[in-house]
């Protein structure tokens, strides 16, 4: 049995630990700071550009509404002058004349409607006639201009 040896020379010892300079070290710690720092910087700036961007748009979307309340507002004043002149007296008489076929008086006829046509209707069926049951107001007014043309 052959035994093993071993022989060491110079070549085979482990090299030493190749330090490098202290101003270098720190100087490749500083470019990593600043370029975490750059980072961080750029991050936050682009954060505040969506931030303005979202201000920005809601901006827009308020002074858009705020021209079309602006514009419903004066279509608003239109549509209540043209209410008023449909309910005008020179429209009513048009459209009387027109669309209903109403002719004009020879002369100007007073109804008198007596009070016991009045008391037949009682104050609930009034009220009604207030809100548009025309019907039984024409009934009463019929009675009432008979009873007048009898009496000329």
């Amino acid at each position: 049995m052959a035994l093993a040896t071993a022989h060491f020379t110079v070549a085979d010892t482990p090299p030493r630990l190749v330090q490098a300079p202290v101003g270098r070290a720190v100087g490749l710690r500083l470019v990593g700071v600043t370029a975490l720092l750059a980072a961080a910087a750029i991050t936050v700036l682009a954060g505040l550009a969506v931030f303005h961007s979202m201000l920005a748009a809601g901006q827009y979307r308020l002074s858009e509404l705020e021209s079309e309340i602006a514009a419903e507002r004066e279509r608003l004043i239109d549509l209540r002058y043209e209410l008023q002149t449909l309910h005008g007296p020179a429209e009513i008489e048009l459209m009387g004349v027109g669309a209903l076929g109403l002719v004009s008086a020879s002369d100007p006829i007073d109804v008198r409607i007596e009070p016991r046509h009045i008391a037949a209707v009682d104050l609930p069926q009034r009220r009604v006639h207030e809100g548009g049951d025309w019907l039984s107001i024409k009934t009463l007014l019929t009675d009432a201009s008979t009873a007048h043309d009898r009496r000329s």
